[in-house]
């Protein structure tokens, strides 16, 4: 385990997590959960909306793109 600390909670319930922490994981959103008798912190990661052009294939033609309302109707008539 790398990274450990000792973090005090405050009195309004709040931890401060070390920033070299925060540095490696590059998040400043977490999913914060009770496992047993262990609260867990999970990192929401931010992904670009770029990084899913092309990674879903359709079987419609490239014209139907271009109307949203033709597309949708491609897509639930094959559907």
């Amino acid at each position: 385990m790398t990274g450990l600390s000792v973090v005090a909670v405050d009195r309004y319930g709040r931890i401060r997590i070390p920033k070299k922490l925060l540095e490696k994981i590059k998040s400043d959103r977490f999913i914060i959960y009770l496992r047993k008798d262990k609260i867990i912190l999970q990192p929401l990661v931010s992904r670009s909306f770029s990084e899913f052009f092309d990674s879903v294939e359709v079987d419609v033609p490239g014209n139907v793109f271009r109307d949203y309302d033709e597309l949708k109707k491609h897509m639930l008539k094959r559907g």
